[in-house]
C-alpha cells in the first residue's frame, strides 16, 4: 500500500509543533508553505498539489492533514497501518481527542478533514478540489457531493482511532488571520449546484451548473489560475 500526505500551513509555529510529533517519513509528505501571504495558496490549491504529488509517487491514498494535529507516540503511523485494511473504503477519517472549552474535558471524535485519507480512485473519477472555493470554505461539501453522485452506494467512509489531539481546527483563521467571507462562496455553491451548501435534504442538480455537458470534475478556471481535470 502506497500513500502520500499533503500538509498546508499558514502559521509557522503551529507547523513546527505539528512536525515535531510526526513520525511518518517526510519523503511521503508534501509540506505546502502558505506563510508568506497567508491564504494566497489556500487549502484547495494545496490539496490539488497533493494530488499531483501522490500521482508522481504512484500512491493508492492521498492523506490530507492539518498543521493543528498533534500526534501521540506513534506519530501518525497508526493511521497509516489502519489504511492497510481499508480496501473497501473510499474515505477514512482519523478520530482523536480534542479539548472542549465548554465542558473543560477531552472528547474523542473525528476531526473532519483535518486527518483524512482519500483513495486516489476518487480523484480519477471526480477530479480535483474546486479552487473557486479558495482559500477555504464549502469545498468539503462540494467534494462530498461529487463523490456521492459518482459512487452512489459504493461511497463508503470509515473512521479509525488515532493517537492524536488537535491544538486548533482553525489555526489559519484565528492566528494567521486568513479571511474567507462565506457569502461569495455560498453564492458560488448555489450557482454550481442549485442548492445551499447546508441544504442536505437534496442533492441539487445532477451536473455542475445544471449543464449536462459538464462532468463532475468540471469547474471554471479559478482566480488563482487553477484548472479542472475535465
Amino acid at each position: 500500500m502506497k500513500y502520500a500526505c499533503v500538509i498546508p500551513f499558514a502559521y509557522r509555529p503551529y507547523f513546527d509543533e505539528f512536525k515535531a510529533t510526526l513520525k511518518i517519513p517526510t519523503e511521503n509528505c508534501l509540506f505546502v508553505d502558505d506563510t508568506e501571504n497567508p491564504g494566497s495558496i489556500g487549502i484547495m490549491k494545496a490539496h490539488n498539489m497533493g494530488i499531483d504529488f501522490a500521482r508522481e509517487k504512484g500512491a493508492d491514498w492521498l492523506i490530507v492533514m492539518s498543521a493543528g494535529i498533534r500526534f501521540g507516540e506513534r506519530g501518525g503511523l497508526d493511521f497509516i497501518e489502519a489504511l492497510e485494511s481499508a480496501n473497501d473504503l473510499l474515505v477514512v477519517n482519523g478520530a482523536g481527542k480534542w479539548y472542549d472549552e465548554g465542558s473543560k474535558e477531552y472528547k474523542v471524535q473525528a476531526f473532519g478533514w483535518h486527518l483524512t485519507a482519500f483513495k486516489m480512485d476518487v480523484f480519477s473519477a471526480i477530479g480535483r478540489w474546486d479552487q473557486n472555493f479558495s482559500p477555504y470554505g464549502f469545498d468539503d461539501v462540494d467534494l462530498t457531493l461529487r463523490m456521492k453522485k459518482y459512487f452512489g452506494n459504493q461511497y463508503k467512509v470509515g473512521v479509525v482511532p488515532v493517537d492524536m489531539s488537535h491544538a486548533s481546527t482553525s489555526h489559519s483563521i484565528q492566528i494567521a488571520k486568513v479571511e474567507a467571507p462565506s457569502a461569495p462562496r455560498i453564492a458560488y455553491f448555489v450557482e454550481k449546484w442549485g442548492r445551499h451548501p447546508g441544504a442536505w435534504q437534496w442533492d441539487g442538480w445532477a451536473y455542475p451548473f445544471n449543464n449536462p455537458d459538464h462532468n463532475l470534475s468540471y469547474w471554471p478556471q479559478s482566480a488563482d489560475g487553477g484548472r479542472c481535470d475535465e
